[in-house]
């Protein structure tokens, strides 16, 4: 069955914290990070809830509450336990994943083949299949204002129940 999973996340900016989105530590301009719980990579938590969405199996909130087990965990471990997770009640193809990050300071497009390879060695399907793309926000929302940053993301796939 062909099915499509949504996901949104937005972190705050927040000093002395490490910057990390997709799964790679990024320099920003005033030396700060995003607030959150884990890690707080906002894209790899968009990405966790499109394939959450995508399966109708909840979301990354209910996944992986705010507990000490969680506590500034490494969302690349969160992304591959929902994949482990999923797995146990279908067998998944993603057909492609469309992801857009908007901030107005921070510049992912350097990055961008990096964050794609994290992605693809994670959930195990070829960097062409998944785009990337940043967006300045125009002055607009939480990541045009340079409050924070925004991921919206994308997941297309082919599902059987096991």
């Amino acid at each position: 069955m062909l099915k499509i999973g949504f996901g949104y996340d937005v972190h705050p900016f927040e000093q002395n914290r490490k910057l990390i989105v997709g799964g790679v530590e990024i320099k920003h301009p005033k030396d700060i990070g995003l607030y959150g719980h884990s890690d707080a990579d906002v894209l790899f938590h968009a990405l966790i809830d499109a394939l959450l969405g995508m399966c109708g199996m909840g979301s990354i909130g209910e996944l992986f509450p705010e507990t000490d087990e969680y506590k500034n965990i490494n969302s690349r471990v969160l992304l591959d336990k929902t994949c482990l997770f999923i797995s146990k009640k279908y067998r998944v193809t993603i057909n492609n994943i469309d992801c857009t990050v908007i901030s107005k300071s921070v510049r992912i497009a350097p990055v961008v083949e990096d964050m794609k390879n994290n992605i693809s060695q994670i959930i195990k399907i070829p960097t062409n299949m998944i785009s990337i793309k940043g967006k300045s926000g125009n002055g607009l929302g939480i990541g045009g204002t340079d409050q924070g940053i925004e991921a919206y993301c994308v997941v297309l796939g082919d599902i059987i129940e096991i």
